[in-house]
Formats: structure tokens, C-alpha cells, sequence
């Protein structure tokens, strides 16, 4: 059951990013780079959860950190894709970009906060 828990919230954030993606209307901007923001913190949740339910399989900390930028990499790049079918939306490499620096920035705060734990 525990392992369900740990997993549930990666399913529930690439859910919610698809549901997302497939809405037709955006929002206005409040300002300039808002976007790339939501992006860079939408996607920076995803990494942390995808850490999280890797942390259920018996992986050296290595795999779990390249698993987790290879499974965002690829489910940002897969969400920008889907986007170019979606009436009113368009596929953005900056946009990838975007995705890619909210995962890197989970990862990598995630692995120095490990580092820097106190000892038990």
C-alpha cells in the first residue's frame, strides 16, 4: 500500500499536465515570461514526483536520478508534441526548455539536500 502512495502523486501530476495541455483557451499573461515560469514550476513538481516513486524500486541513487531527467525529458518533450494537435495550442522547444530546467532543478536540489542531510 505504501508503495501505491509513494507512486500515486507522479500519476496525479502527468494527469493533470495532460488535462492541461489538451485545453484549447489559455489564459492571459500577468507578465512576459509567466509561462515559461508555470513551466519551470509545473515540471519541477513532476521531477520531485517522479523522484519520489523511483524511490519504491530497488535502484542505486545513479539510476533513480538519470531515470527521473530521462522519464521527465521525454514526458515534457511527449507533452509538447501532443500540444501541436490541440487546436489553439502550439508545440515550443522554449517550452521544453522550460520543462526540462524545472526537472533539473528538482533533481538537483533533491540530491544536494541528500548530501547535506544530517546524519540519523
Amino acid at each position: 500500500m505504501r508503495v501505491w502512495i509513494a507512486r500515486l502523486p507522479v500519476l496525479l501530476m502527468s494527469a493533470g499536465i495532460v488535462w492541461v495541455s489538451n485545453q484549447s483557451v489559455t489564459v492571459p499573461q500577468p507578465f512576459s515570461f509567466a509561462d515559461k515560469l508555470y513551466h519551470v514550476l509545473a515540471y519541477a513538481v513532476y521531477g520531485w514526483t517522479v523522484l519520489l516513486a523511483l524511490r519504491t524500486f530497488p535502484l542505486a541513487s545513479r539510476q533513480q536520478v538519470v531515470l527521473a531527467l530521462s522519464i521527465g525529458f521525454l514526458f515534457a518533450a511527449s507533452d509538447e508534441l501532443h500540444q501541436a494537435f490541440v487546436p489553439g495550442r502550439t508545440a515550443d522547444l522554449l517550452d521544453w526548455v522550460a520543462d526540462a530546467v524545472g526537472i533539473a532543478c528538482a533533481v538537483g536540489l533533491t540530491i544536494i539536500r541528500k548530501e547535506h542531510a544530517c546524519p540519523k
